[in-house]
């Protein structure tokens, strides 16, 4: 009866104190985690419409965590070419919110894209690579082409940004153009020995130049055009 009589005077002087001071604020209690983890981070950095487009250009290209300072994942973006490391962004993800904040700003470019056909003077086309030229800087921007068996002209497209280019395509020591005098590798004037001159591909954002075929081969060195 004693025992009784003294849990119940403990509880009621717990009980008052409880009502005096509130529950104490050392007594532990359970509090959910709102923290994203570092594979939701990837996940969050994958799905952003620069990163997705990077990876679609660069099949090899990673995303990782690379290390966790100061409530922030830092999710690297990345690939490993030549055994180095070429870097396309970094990104800090806030493990509260899920805030995400690129190191450096993406510059968005404005591109066209040039259609045409390829050709060569035999059977087959061989394998080879088309060049384009940006006249303001004399930068050159390459594309593979696998080359063709079947003996017919073959359709290109190739994206670059705007500007002013010159296109050939290189394949077995030779070169094709789009001439002045040659643009499509069946007029008469092809036969032509005055000085061949490059067509201009004018690129502007968002349009298509169509019908820039490379097919004048029918040059000599001393009329060759000059790229």
């Amino acid at each position: 009866m004693k025992i009784i009589v003294v849990i119940f005077i403990l509880l009621a002087v717990a009980g008052y104190y409880v009502l005096q001071n509130g529950v104490p604020e050392n007594i532990p209690t359970e509090i959910l985690s709102t923290k994203i983890s570092s594979d939701l981070a990837v996940e969050n950095v994958k799905k952003l419409p620069e990163v997705q487009q990077y990876l679609k250009d660069v099949p090899n290209g990673k995303v990782e965590v690379d290390n966790e300072l100061e409530g922030e994942y830092n999710v690297h973006v990345y690939e490993v070419k030549n055994g180095h490391t070429a870097t396309f962004n970094w990104y800090r993800v806030s493990i509260k919110s899920g805030e995400i904040r690129p190191e450096f700003e993406i510059n968005s470019t404005n591109t066209g894209t040039i259609l045409g056909k390829l050709c060569y003077p035999s059977e087959i086309l061989p394998p080879g690579k088309i060049e384009a030229k940006r006249l303001s800087d004399n930068q050159i921007f390459t594309q593979d082409y696998p080359g063709n068996q079947n003996g017919d002209k073959s359709n290109y497209a190739f994206e670059l940004e705007e500007g002013d280019y010159y296109l050939r395509y290189k394949t077995k020591g030779s070169f094709g153009y789009s001439t002045t005098v040659c643009p499509t590798g069946n007029e008469e004037t092809c036969a032509d020995t005055k000085k061949r001159v490059p067509v201009m591909a004018v690129v502007k954002d968002g349009m298509e130049l169509k019908n820039y075929d490379l097919c004048d081969y029918f040059y000599k060195d001393s009329n060759a055009p000059k790229f």
